[in-house]
């Protein structure tokens, strides 16, 4: 029976894995992570950035054949970034090795910024063979990990390459589509129009984004598919969009008027509207989560600074056996709608 370390189970990506691989039979999973989950007797709590907590947890993973890293560790700066997270790379591999684990595949979680998609305009489309930028990169890092243990310890690697996850998670902040819809239901409760926060070059671009759902079965296409060893693979929707175009639709969505576009930093201006919050919640009865539990406003701000072309080739993905691909536009309103079933948002 195959047997999966998921590391970072409580984001978005990993904690959705864990959700897929629940249902997916002859499978099954742990996962880890800093924060404790006492109902999950699956779930482990460790900060692996510290070799000896990880090592800790190395009788608890002797049946593992694939490990997943879906984490990512905050750092002071990004050279600072960069050696956290090459660290629970390595620790995690450390562990599995300690406890002579019988491990096939390694999935790492990546990203665009692979290409510097945060550092300013990049060519686009992203292929996987475009040559790295200028360092420090933890993706970078974590990489060349895992290609130098892979020889020593007989598995192989894949790296997938998503940008701007959507879907379905809580207590992270880090959720484009939650972080609208609760930027939405503000102006609404303060009877404004939904204005677009970003700048107009935003407004306008193409910018393209990966479901969760789908990123999760290609994380487990890429932990068997023979294809898939040793090699990395941007995954995305398989389209592209504009805000210009997808806003109307989400003004609809919340019977809102369609305001103009209004650039402001979401995180200042956003700082004592937590009350506001508190107020959507008892007017239509909500689950009761904090704003902070359901929006990162600064990491919003970082989305909607990048003016660029966001744009990936996945030719090379199809290519080699997964050619799944959704309607952006229609899965954002999706997901918006099941936030609204679940009583997160009004």
């Amino acid at each position: 029976m195959p047997q999966a370390l998921i590391v970072g189970d409580v984001g978005i990506v990993g904690a959705n894995m864990r959700k897929l691989l629940a249902a997916t039979p002859g499978w099954h999973s742990i996962g880890v992570s800093r924060r404790a989950l006492p109902e999950d007797p699956d779930h482990i709590a460790a900060d692996l950035t510290d070799r000896s907590a990880a090592l800790a947890m190395a009788s608890k993973l002797g049946g593992i054949t694939h490990l997943f890293v879906c984490a990512r560790v905050p750092g002071k700066n990004p050279s600072d970034e960069a050696r956290v997270n090459r660290l629970l790379m390595e620790h995690s591999l450390d562990a599995l090795a300690a406890a002579k684990a019988p491990l096939q595949r390694v999935v790492l979680v990546h990203g665009t910024k692979w290409y510097g998609s945060h550092l300013g305009p990049y060519r686009v489309p992203a292929k996987e063979d475009h040559p790295r930028h200028m360092p420090p990169n933890f993706y970078h890092d974590q990489q060349d990990v895992a290609e130098a243990r892979c020889r020593q310890g007989g598995w192989t690697w894949c790296a997938l390459r998503p940008h701007t996850v959507w879907g379905f998670s809580t207590g992270t902040g880090n959720n484009l589509i939650m972080l609208l819809a609760v930027y939405a239901a503000l102006s609404k409760q303060l009877g404004l129009p939904l204005c677009f926060p970003g700048p107009a070059a935003t407004w306008s671009k193409f910018s393209q984004s990966t479901h969760v759902d789908l990123l999760n079965r290609a994380m487990l296409w890429a932990a068997i598919a023979p294809e898939a060893a040793n090699a990395a693979f941007n995954v995305t929707n398989g389209d592209v969009f504009r805000w210009c175009d997808l806003w109307p639709r989400v003004a609809a969505f919340f019977d809102m008027p369609t305001g103009p576009v209004q650039t402001l930093s979401l995180a200042t201006m956003m700082a004592d509207k937590a009350p506001v919050w508190d107020a959507v919640v008892a007017k239509h009865g909500l689950q009761p989560y904090s704003m902070a539990d359901l929006a990162g406003w600064a990491y919003g701000d970082g989305l909607m600074a990048n003016t660029w072309d966001d744009v990936s080739s996945t030719v090379k993905i199809r290519q080699a056996g997964f050619a799944e691909a959704i309607d952006s536009e229609e899965i954002f309103l999706q997901s918006m709608a099941e936030l609204r079933r679940n009583r997160i948002i009004p």
